[in-house]
């Protein structure tokens, strides 16, 4: 993923989260929300907060809690978060949109979800005939 520019945290590296559940949280959530710009602003904070690579010295957004699996919560905290470090969050919405659709991208579309599930089949029978 392209790192964003926090003034004035500076240039943070950003990596696509772990978890597809939290994934398939922000795009859900997604469609909802276009007549809504309060929650979009804190699904785009959301976006941030997930893609943050803790390998940003020195500074961590709070941890997606993804049993709840509410976004936008999360994204007001990330969004208060932001704000006491001093990081205006209206230059946000365009990078954040971006990180939205890469993080789209890192699902994974029916057919390798299909051949996986081939390849898995494959290895338990031979694994079933040894």
């Amino acid at each position: 993923m392209k790192p964003i520019t926090l003034p004035p945290l500076g240039e943070i590296t950003l990596k696509p989260p772990s978890s597809f559940a939290s994934i398939y949280d922000m795009l859900n959530v997604y469609g909802s929300l276009k007549d809504d710009p309060a929650k979009m602003a804190r699904l785009i904070c959301a976006c941030i907060g997930m893609c943050w690579d803790e390998e940003n010295a020195g500074t961590r957004p709070p941890i997606y809690p993804v049993a709840e699996a509410d976004p936008i919560a999360y994204g007001g905290k990330v969004m208060d978060w932001l704000a006491q470090k001093g990081v205006p969050i209206f230059p946000l919405y365009g990078r954040g949109l971006e990180i939205l659709t890469e993080m789209h991208g890192e699902l994974p579309t029916a057919q390798e979800v299909e051949k996986e599930k081939d390849f898995s089949e494959a290895r338990a029978l031979s694994t079933a005939r040894s």
